[in-house]
């Protein structure tokens, strides 16, 4: 079964300008469901995906495999999507459809239970600093370069004995980029 046949996968798709034109009924669930009210469908429809993605490397990387889709050959690869007291792993399909568009769809592949991390919960003040997390991972960068998984990066900035937390800023970890790059055949 494709990705995008699941009832359940995550679905957008984008028209051959690079606007969302398409976000399928699991898609606003699992944005009503996890406070995300900035990805329901009457915020984002008719907007670029490029301008909702912040670090430029992960934009180029988007590029590339939109492109790869373009070209007739689907993008697949994994990556995480954690909630504040949850692991997920989800796998993403990224293919052309005959109308030109091209389709986002992730599936569920493994969640854990895990202690809730503030940090992740999004009602919780927060400063003008921030921390970058990995998009693929979820590791958050340190001061130091190494990128450490989110609950010990809660305990060793001892974020904790703040009133407020961080912002957070996504990107991808050099780990994570050297294993898309090679999985899915980009230059």
């Amino acid at each position: 079964m494709k990705t995008a046949d699941n009832p359940h996968a995550l679905v957008y798709r984008i028209d051959d300008q690079g606007r969302i034109t398409y976000v399928n009924p699991a898609w606003s669930e699992f944005a009503r469901n996890n406070q995300g009210k900035p990805v329901l469908p009457e915020y984002i429809l008719k907007t670029s995906l490029m301008a909702s993605i912040a670090d430029m490397t992960v934009r180029e990387l988007y590029r590339q495999m939109i492109k790869r889709a373009r070209a007739g050959s689907s993008v697949q690869f994994q990556y995480r999507c954690d909630a504040p007291d949850r692991r997920r792993l989800y796998g993403m399909e990224i293919s052309l459809l005959a109308s030109g568009e091209v389709e986002f769809a992730s599936t569920l592949v493994h969640e854990d239970l895990r202690p809730a991390v503030a940090l992740l919960e999004p009602g919780h003040a927060r400063s003008r600093a921030l921390l970058r997390v990995c998009s693929w991972c979820q590791k958050v960068a340190m001061p130091d370069g190494q990128w450490l998984p989110v609950e010990e990066a809660v305990a060793e900035l001892r974020l904790l004995e703040t009133d407020e937390l961080p912002g957070l800023t996504h990107g991808i970890c050099e780990a994570c980029q050297s294993k898309l790059k090679a999985e899915i055949g980009l230059e």
